[in-house]
This record gives C-alpha cells, sequence and structure tokens, in this order.
C-alpha cells in the first residue's frame, strides 16, 4: 500500500512540476529587443561554447555556438520551445551546461530573444 501511495504521489508531484511552468509570450512585443551581440552571445560563448562542450574544435553533438549563423541553426525564430538551444537550458533532468546551469536570467534573455526573432542585432 506504501509503495502504491509513494508511487501516486511522485506521479502526482512530477505532473504538477511539469504543467506549473507556463510561459505566456501575451506582451513580448512590450518588452525592450534583446541584442544578440551585447546579451544573446556572451551567455552562449560562457555556458555553452566552452572547450570540451559546443566550442569550435570540440563541438559535441555536431553543435557550436560560437557565432549567429550556428546558434541559428539550433533555433527556432519565435518558438523557444521547439529550439533545441534552449530547450537543453530548460530540461528539468539534464539542464544545459551540467556542471554550472544558466541563471533564470540568463535562460529568459535568450527565451525573449528568441520570441522576438532570433535577430542577428
Amino acid at each position: 500500500m506504501k509503495k502504491y501511495l509513494f508511487l501516486f504521489l511522485t506521479i502526482f508531484g512530477l505532473a504538477i512540476i511539469m504543467t506549473s511552468c507556463n510561459h505566456k509570450n501575451d506582451n513580448i512585443d512590450a518588452l525592450p529587443e534583446v541584442s544578440f551581440s551585447n546579451e544573446v552571445l556572451p551567455i552562449f560563448q560562457t555556458g555553452c561554447a566552452i572547450s570540451g562542450c559546443h566550442d569550435q574544435s570540440t563541438g559535441r553533438e555536431g553543435e557550436v555556438y560560437t557565432n549567429y549563423e550556428n546558434i541559428l541553426s539550433s533555433v527556432d525564430p519565435g518558438n523557444p520551445d521547439n529550439s533545441k538551444s534552449y530547450k537543453s537550458m530548460t530540461n528539468y533532468f539534464q539542464t544545459m551546461p551540467p556542471d554550472r546551469p544558466l541563471s533564470a536570467e540568463e535562460r529568459t534573455k535568450v527565451r525573449v530573444w528568441i520570441l522576438q526573432g532570433a535577430k542577428n542585432n
């Protein structure tokens, strides 16, 4: 009986956690435009494009996050939830980078940049 109760509570808890994070895009146009070169690129360079991960020489899984063109290949402009790089940053079970996940502020900047069209600005 205890085993089933624990299983039920675990599944119930996971369901709440996974459905409680609801990102609405209602006022995205009211936000200041996020700058790729000044705000987003530094996040990728210091969090992703480090030696042994997604830098030019090692590029794990074929992903290199050192410049706009390479980063854009893992982004669906306007749709962060369909963008490989953003999903990796926010994956509940394996957040990237694994040893020091990006802050909520950094993930939010990337999300807003993608929602704003992932411009090279």
